[in-house]
């Protein structure tokens, strides 16, 4: 709920700063409202409304939004350093995840454009039961072990379509490899890392490279012994 106060004073400019002293707060982070000028015989009379922060905003719109896909949870909002993190709470709290994380990331993106929109600039993290760091996890194990495989077959792996989140952990967890480098191909929303091998792995066609036989070649004995 708005915290609003009204202030009178001898002028609309010493009632505002009044209010804001009031409120611990600086001019750009109220809504002025003048409710009289004065007069000769009367004070001037301002209303201040303080606006929502970036967290708030973002909280609301979660929690409504919840309420209107039917799951029964809670939108919990905290800020650590620009960074607003919202982490979804409660008996359905899974049911916001969605198939690969696809519902969460749906609700992160549009709680960043409704904070843009108040042009409020912050990143915004949607997150339930530490599925966020489970997934990065699963990523980096999955990004290994098809590093792996790619210097194995000397073969080019392609992953299937990731949001840029996802892409950048894979990309990240290959950058130091010896077997391995990444480039990411394709257009939204269907575009998707690929992994190359490095050269050392075992060539394209999967085979391994034969060695030269050196020395006298061998004979077939057809059931009679060499005699020389």
């Amino acid at each position: 709920m708005k915290k609003s106060i009204e202030v009178k004073a001898q002028s609309v400019d010493l009632a505002i700063e009044e209010g804001l002293s009031q409120l611990n707060t600086t001019k750009d982070r109220v809504d002025v409202e003048v409710l009289s000028e004065g007069g000769l015989f009367s004070k001037a009379q301002v209303r201040l409304t303080l606006k929502p922060t970036a967290a708030e905003v973002v909280e609301d719109f979660c929690n409504n939004l919840l309420e209107k896909m039917h799951i029964k949870a809670e939108a919990v909002v905290t800020e650590e350093d620009s960074v607003i993190k919202i982490d979804i709470m409660g008996d359905e709290a899974s049911h916001a995840i969605g198939y690969r994380g696809e519902t969460l990331d749906a609700i992160q993106y549009l709680a960043l454009t409704v904070l843009n929109q108040g042009h409020q600039f912050k990143k915004v993290v949607v997150n339930t039961g530490c599925y966020r760091e489970k997934r990065e996890q699963t990523l980096i194990s999955l990004a290994n072990r098809l590093a792996d495989k790619a210097y194995r077959t000397g073969k080019k792996v392609v992953l299937e379509p990731m949001n840029p989140f996802e892409r950048r952990i894979i990309h990240t967890a290959i950058q130091d490899s010896a077997k391995a480098t990444t480039a990411s191909e394709g257009e939204e929303p269907l575009r998707h890392v690929v992994i190359i091998p490095k050269s050392g792995g075992t060539p394209k066609n999967g085979d391994t490279v034969k060695k030269k036989r050196t020395g006298m070649p061998k004979f077939k004995s057809f059931g009679y012994k060499r005699g020389f």
